[in-house]
Protein backbone atom coordinates (compact mmCIF):
# COMPACT_ATOMS: atom_id res chain seq x y z
CA UNK A 1 0.00 0.00 0.00
CA UNK A 2 1.31 3.52 -0.86
CA UNK A 3 1.83 5.99 2.11
CA UNK A 4 -0.24 8.61 0.01
CA UNK A 5 -3.67 7.24 -1.27
CA UNK A 6 -6.26 9.33 -3.38
CA UNK A 7 -9.61 8.20 -3.65
CA UNK A 8 -11.67 9.79 -6.16
CA UNK A 9 -14.70 9.08 -7.98
CA UNK A 10 -18.11 11.10 -8.55
CA UNK A 11 -20.27 12.33 -5.84
CA UNK A 12 -21.71 8.87 -3.95
CA UNK A 13 -19.00 6.68 -5.18
CA UNK A 14 -18.11 5.39 -1.67
CA UNK A 15 -14.96 7.68 -1.18
CA UNK A 16 -15.57 8.95 2.15
CA UNK A 17 -16.87 5.66 3.49
CA UNK A 18 -13.53 3.85 2.59
CA UNK A 19 -10.98 6.67 3.10
CA UNK A 20 -12.69 6.79 6.98
CA UNK A 21 -12.28 2.90 6.71
CA UNK A 22 -8.52 2.99 6.20
CA UNK A 23 -7.85 5.87 8.01
CA UNK A 24 -9.66 3.87 11.27
CA UNK A 25 -8.18 0.37 10.47
CA UNK A 26 -4.91 1.50 8.67
CA UNK A 27 -3.74 3.94 10.14
CA UNK A 28 -4.17 6.74 7.36
CA UNK A 29 -5.00 10.08 8.12
CA UNK A 30 -8.01 11.08 6.45
CA UNK A 31 -7.71 14.49 4.49
CA UNK A 32 -11.06 15.72 3.19
CA UNK A 33 -10.33 17.41 -0.37
CA UNK A 34 -13.84 18.47 -0.72
CA UNK A 35 -13.83 20.07 2.97
CA UNK A 36 -10.51 21.57 1.67
CA UNK A 37 -11.68 23.66 -1.01
CA UNK A 38 -14.55 24.97 -0.07
CA UNK A 39 -12.10 27.86 1.26
CA UNK A 40 -12.08 28.88 -2.19
CA UNK A 41 -15.77 27.77 -3.33
CA UNK A 42 -18.10 28.11 -0.42
CA UNK A 43 -21.32 28.03 -2.85
CA UNK A 44 -19.70 25.21 -5.01
CA UNK A 45 -19.34 25.57 -9.10
CA UNK A 46 -15.58 24.39 -8.89
CA UNK A 47 -16.07 22.75 -12.19
CA UNK A 48 -17.13 26.39 -14.06
CA UNK A 49 -14.24 26.85 -16.82
CA UNK A 50 -13.62 30.42 -14.86
CA UNK A 51 -13.05 29.28 -11.88
CA UNK A 52 -9.75 27.51 -12.56
CA UNK A 53 -7.18 29.49 -11.40
CA UNK A 54 -9.33 28.80 -7.61
CA UNK A 55 -9.32 25.56 -8.48
CA UNK A 56 -5.59 25.27 -9.16
CA UNK A 57 -4.98 27.19 -5.71
CA UNK A 58 -7.40 24.93 -4.16
CA UNK A 59 -5.66 21.61 -5.65
CA UNK A 60 -2.18 23.64 -4.11
CA UNK A 61 -3.43 23.79 -0.64
CA UNK A 62 -4.78 20.00 -0.99
CA UNK A 63 -1.27 19.11 -1.62
CA UNK A 64 0.35 21.18 0.74
CA UNK A 65 -1.32 19.33 3.77
CA UNK A 66 -1.03 16.03 2.00
CA UNK A 67 2.76 17.14 2.56
CA UNK A 68 3.05 18.42 5.26
CA UNK A 69 1.20 15.04 6.94
CA UNK A 70 3.79 12.71 4.61
CA UNK A 71 6.75 14.43 5.59
CA UNK A 72 5.96 13.99 9.21
CA UNK A 73 5.90 10.39 8.08
CA UNK A 74 2.09 9.95 8.04
CA UNK A 75 0.19 7.81 5.69
CA UNK A 76 -2.46 9.86 4.01
CA UNK A 77 -5.43 8.82 2.53
CA UNK A 78 -7.24 11.82 0.61
CA UNK A 79 -11.09 11.76 -0.14
CA UNK A 80 -11.71 14.57 -3.42
CA UNK A 81 -13.92 14.45 -6.00
CA UNK A 82 -11.08 16.65 -7.75
CA UNK A 83 -13.28 19.07 -10.27
CA UNK A 84 -11.67 19.58 -13.09
CA UNK A 85 -7.78 20.06 -14.26
CA UNK A 86 -7.62 16.06 -13.72
CA UNK A 87 -4.14 16.15 -15.78
CA UNK A 88 -3.01 18.89 -13.95
CA UNK A 89 -3.45 17.45 -10.23
CA UNK A 90 -2.76 13.96 -10.93
CA UNK A 91 0.59 15.52 -12.20
CA UNK A 92 1.09 17.17 -9.39
CA UNK A 93 0.51 14.71 -6.74
CA UNK A 94 2.88 12.11 -8.79
CA UNK A 95 5.23 14.76 -8.77
CA UNK A 96 5.48 15.38 -5.50
CA UNK A 97 5.01 11.71 -4.17
CA UNK A 98 6.11 9.40 -7.19
CA UNK A 99 5.97 5.64 -6.00
CA UNK A 100 4.73 6.62 -2.79
CA UNK A 101 1.29 6.97 -4.31
CA UNK A 102 -1.75 5.65 -5.99
CA UNK A 103 -4.69 6.80 -7.24
CA UNK A 104 -8.44 4.82 -6.77
CA UNK A 105 -11.15 5.63 -9.06
CA UNK A 106 -14.87 4.41 -7.31
CA UNK A 107 -16.62 4.29 -10.38
CA UNK A 108 -20.20 2.62 -9.70
CA UNK A 109 -22.21 2.49 -12.51
CA UNK A 110 -24.53 5.87 -13.35
CA UNK A 111 -27.85 4.17 -12.45
CA UNK A 112 -26.34 3.14 -8.86
CA UNK A 113 -24.71 6.69 -8.48
CA UNK A 114 -28.29 8.19 -9.24
CA UNK A 115 -29.77 5.86 -6.10
CA UNK A 116 -26.96 6.79 -3.68
CA UNK A 117 -27.82 10.43 -4.88
CA UNK A 118 -31.26 10.12 -3.78
CA UNK A 119 -30.53 8.00 -0.82
CA UNK A 120 -28.15 10.86 0.89
CA UNK A 121 -28.64 12.83 3.80
CA UNK A 122 -26.07 16.02 3.09
CA UNK A 123 -26.33 17.62 -0.20
CA UNK A 124 -27.11 15.66 -3.92
CA UNK A 125 -25.45 15.82 -6.94
CA UNK A 126 -28.68 15.78 -9.68
CA UNK A 127 -28.70 13.75 -12.57
CA UNK A 128 -26.71 16.22 -14.68
CA UNK A 129 -23.48 16.37 -13.05
CA UNK A 130 -23.84 12.88 -12.43
CA UNK A 131 -23.78 12.14 -15.79
CA UNK A 132 -21.17 14.51 -16.65
CA UNK A 133 -18.88 14.14 -13.94
CA UNK A 134 -18.93 10.48 -14.72
CA UNK A 135 -18.05 10.76 -18.30
CA UNK A 136 -14.91 12.91 -17.21
CA UNK A 137 -13.65 10.45 -14.85
CA UNK A 138 -14.56 7.58 -17.59
CA UNK A 139 -12.51 9.74 -19.87
CA UNK A 140 -9.14 9.29 -17.31
CA UNK A 141 -8.97 5.52 -17.56
CA UNK A 142 -6.05 5.62 -19.62
CA UNK A 143 -4.12 8.14 -17.74
CA UNK A 144 -4.76 6.34 -14.53
CA UNK A 145 -5.16 2.92 -15.26
CA UNK A 146 -7.99 0.90 -15.85
CA UNK A 147 -7.01 -1.30 -13.31
CA UNK A 148 -7.06 1.45 -10.80
CA UNK A 149 -10.92 1.81 -11.13
CA UNK A 150 -13.01 0.05 -8.84
CA UNK A 151 -16.70 -0.43 -10.29
CA UNK A 152 -18.32 0.08 -6.16
CA UNK A 153 -21.84 -0.97 -8.10
CA UNK A 154 -23.89 -3.16 -5.44
CA UNK A 155 -20.87 -4.00 -3.08
CA UNK A 156 -20.57 -3.61 0.44
CA UNK A 157 -17.89 -1.09 1.88
CA UNK A 158 -15.54 -4.31 2.25
CA UNK A 159 -15.91 -5.23 -0.70
CA UNK A 160 -14.46 -2.12 -1.95
CA UNK A 161 -12.30 -1.66 0.71
CA UNK A 162 -10.40 -5.31 -0.20
CA UNK A 163 -10.54 -3.86 -3.99
CA UNK A 164 -8.65 -0.65 -3.01
CA UNK A 165 -6.29 -2.67 -0.80
CA UNK A 166 -4.98 -4.97 -3.96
Amino acid sequence: MPNVLVLTGPAGAGKSTIAQILAAKYGFVYLDGDHEDTEFFPEGNQWLPENSELLRKAHAKILRKTADLFNQGENVVIDYIIFGLYDEFFDLFSQQFGNDLAFKVLMPSVAELMKRDTERECWTTGAERIAIVSKEFISLREKIGANNFIDSTGQTSDETLRLVLQ
